[in-house]
């Protein structure tokens, strides 16, 4: 089947683009079905370099004379995947936006080691699950489990790379990461799970051999930032020495700040260091006891350590969007727009009934997960009304992209430009308003995936 559909593709941009065979430049290009959105974006180190329209046949085609080899990501509506691109390749890709990265299919000249790459990280997410399961074992047999795997991934590299003619250093360095980083990152967050998995009151004590890889890690490989394999990991061992901290200096009990701390201290790329700041401060944000919020020391700390104004902007627009929907007053009054463009306010609609707000856009969240979340919490909750009010996508989209279509489009409604809504969605970001019968907020701003959610909304329907 895929050879078919190498065939197809390769044709199709054969038939397009006739070069000869001294052209020197390179090609991205390839075809996408069910499209979410007319073009494709090519980006390098989350700068866009190239916007491709699809034509007709949903299919899009470029050249470039000066692409330096590297990591790239194309993103087609909220969806994202990395290709590896050399200097006279030819990269064609084909895949289904309703299945995104599994149905990625790769062809042409560097096709193969793309096709490699996205397997890897396929089998990276199915391995990291079921790796959770492990987390009760002893040091020992927990890092058997884990170089038994980096054995097991290196003997696929090393087939690969000699099936492959000329693997630049490059694409070396960058698989070795693919490879390591999820293995290592592991090995950070094994104290914290191994004291959750059995109960314990103190993190383990590990022998001092258990994070040799350390020696060998580079915190500031400027060709890795965007990369996440190296990101998360990066991440996850500051998460480890910041608990650490706290075991060690009781007055250091500020999980949060101590990471911000320890970024500022370990991370000198100034793109690398706001990005994680930023990243750590949203998740304090989202994780935070009540209502998502940031408490001022390390808002403050934030606002210091960060050199980037626009993400500076949006944190401060966060912590103020929190704060205007208030915990245990009336709801505010906001119109909104049903599926047959009636305006209605929100009070009018959920008037008398235990209710679920929530706001979503496909610009953060997947449908597929939209729609599962909604399903589960709506058969555990029958008694409570879900109300979803999208920020982004139409109702057309609603009616007929395969996961939306699932979601009851009586509860289903968009803002109108002019909904006071507005007033408390200027960081955009998705969020769950949970209101009583009475028309009182129990809770401003959550989330969906929260955990605190169930236990919430089993206490909204007691009272």
């Amino acid at each position: 089947m895929k050879y078919i559909i190498h065939t197809i593709v390769t044709l199709f941009l054969i038939s397009c683009n006739t070069t000869s065979t001294k052209d020197k430049s390179t090609y991205f290009g390839g075809e996408i079905v069910n499209p979410k959105d007319s073009f494709v974006v090519l980006l390098k180190d989350d700068k866009i370099i190239d916007t491709l329209q699809l034509d007709k046949q949903n299919r899009f085609i470029s050249n470039y004379k000066n692409l330096d080899e590297g990591l790239y990501t194309f993103k087609h509506g909220i969806e994202f995947q990395y290709v590896y691109i050399e200097p006279k390749d030819s990269i064609l890709l084909r895949l289904n936006s309703w299945d995104f990265d599994e149905s990625i299919v790769f062809s042409g000249n560097g096709g193969s080691k793309n096709e490699f790459l996205i397997n890897l990280f396929l089998q990276n997410e199915k391995e990291e699950k079921a790796m959770y399961q492990y987390f009760s074992l002893n040091e020992t047999d927990f890092t058997a489990k884990i170089d038994s795997l980096m054995t097991e991934r290196e003997a696929i590299y090393e087939e690969f790379s000699k099936a492959e003619d000329n693997v630049s250093s490059g694409f070396k360095k960058l698989t070795k990461s693919a490879i390591h980083f999820p293995l290592y990152r592991l090995k950070e967050i094994y104290p914290y799970f191994h004291k959750k998995a059995l109960n314990l009151d103190k993190f383990p004590v590990l022998n001092e051999d258990f994070y040799n890889y350390r020696k060998d890690i580079d915190f500031n490989q400027a060709d890795l930032i965007s990369f996440y394999p190296y990101q998360n990991y990066v991440v996850s061992y500051l998460y480890n020495l910041s608990y650490d901290l706290i075991e060690k200096d009781s007055t250091k009990n500020n999980l949060t700040m101590n990471i911000l701390n320890a970024i500022d201290e370990n991370i000198q790329l100034d793109e690398f260091k706001n990005t994680l700041l930023k990243r750590v401060v949203v998740n304090d944000f989202l994780k935070s006891e009540s209502s998502c919020t940031i408490h001022e020391p390390t808002l403050k700390l934030f606002l210091e350590k960060c050199t980037n104004e626009e993400y500076k902007t949006q944190v401060k627009n966060l912590v103020n969007d929190s704060k205007a929907v208030e915990n245990s007053k009336p709801l505010i009054s906001f119109n909104i727009q049903s599926s047959t463009k009636e305006l209605v306010d929100i009070n009018t609609v959920i008037k008398g009934k235990n209710a679920v707000i929530y706001f979503w856009t496909t610009e953060f969240m997947s449908t597929e997960y939209l729609v599962n979340r909604i399903k589960y919490l709506k058969n555990k909750y029958p008694d409570i009304l879900f109300i979803g009010i999208n920020m982004q996508t139409t109702f057309r989209e609603i009616k007929t992209e395969p996961h939306l279509k699932k979601l009851d489009i009586q509860q289903q409604y968009k803002l109108p430009k002019t909904s006071a809504a507005y007033s408390f969605l200027t960081s955009y970001y998705p969020r769950v308003i949970i209101v009583g019968d009475d028309g009182i907020v129990k809770n401003g701003f959550t989330y969906l995936d929260s955990k605190k959610l169930n236990s919430e909304l089993t206490k909204l329907e007691l009272n």
